[in-house]
């Protein structure tokens, strides 16, 4: 067994990390440029010489066993220090091509973030830009330790040590399966959704706090029955006629023009803003890499 886990390349434990992060094969495959059968190998191959599940695959997701989180977390450990120790040896070697870190959660990387990389990228090909998808309070902790340069989160809190620069507006819409009883309606007051069964992100996320307090505000109770930390987990959820669900305009195109997902707005829909800002550390000189990079993010795209 240690000889296996020595033998391990950091390529598999983060496909690994990423299947439990994001509960799904297909995101896996997707973050880390590889087919999905390509990842179902590799977590059989990894159940297969550590002699025991590592993962439960059913109908919401794959969740992690026992034994799953246990290497999971030490995954993320050796992770985690191996990025640490990349990034002081580039500081150490003092590359001419300059690194910008960034952090994003998962909604605004695939969904709104990702024009404005390709911009930059094509603009700035001499920027060596690290853009990695994670949670937002790994995104938080990741720019106070100075381990990520910005970071891209929803309704980031006011803190001492960190400066908020404004980004996005998002509109947040109802969203349900076609054979919903709200399916067909044009738009919805928070008073439609009395009582429904409600597919919502788990309680510590941002985006979540800000529904509760809206829903709260019209007197309207839902019953929370499912809870997810991402977008897309929620969406085939919601889907498979879970219940219906708050989330940001721009994450359902695809399903809904195929069909499988109805998007209703607000009747009020200038209140349903989920407010999108950059963050860095207060008082951190801004490098030329990071002054390039926030001036694509407020030019047009």
């Amino acid at each position: 067994m240690r000889k296996y886990v020595e033998s391990l390349s950091t390529d598999v434990m983060r496909t690994f990390c990423d299947v439990v992060e994001t509960s799904s094969f297909t995101r896996a495959a997707e973050m880390n440029g590889i087919s999905q059968s390509a990842v179902s190998q590799q977590v059989a191959a990894l159940e297969r010489d550590v002699g025991t599940r590592l993962l439960i695959r059913g109908g919401t997701g794959a969740e992690a066993t026992d034994v799953g989180k246990a290497f999971y977390r030490g995954a993320k450990d050796i992770l985690a220090r191996l990025d640490r120790m990349v990034v002081e040896v580039a500081g150490i070697v003092k590359s001419a091509c300059p690194l910008l870190r960034v952090g994003t959660i998962y909604s605004v990387g695939f969904y709104l973030l990702d024009a404005y990389v390709r911009k930059f990228i094509k603009a700035h090909p001499e920027v060596k830009l690290d853009v990695r998808y994670t949670k937002w309070d790994e995104i938080i902790s990741a720019v106070l330790g100075g381990e990520m340069d910005l970071g891209i989160v929803a309704f980031p809190e006011k803190q001492r040590s960190i400066e908020i620069i404004p980004f996005a507006d998002e509109e947040l819409m109802v969203v349900c399966a076609p054979g919903h009883r709200l399916a067909d309606r044009a738009s919805v007051a928070p008073s439609d959704l009395r009582g429904e069964r409600f597919v919502a992100f788990e309680a510590n996320v941002p985006t979540r706090r800000f529904i509760d307090r809206m829903l709260r505000a019209s007197r309207v109770s839902v019953d929370v029955c499912m809870e997810f930390d991402n977008n897309d987990t929620l969406k085939r959820a919601v889907e498979v006629g879970a219940g219906l669900s708050i989330v940001p305009k721009g994450i359902g195109q695809r399903e809904e023009s195929l069909g499988q997902l109805c998007f209703i707005p607000f009747r009020q829909p200038s209140k349903w803003i989920r407010k999108i800002s950059i963050i860095r550390r207060r008082g951190r000189e801004h490098s030329k890499a990071e002054m390039l990079f926030l001036r694509t993010l407020r030019s047009p795209i």
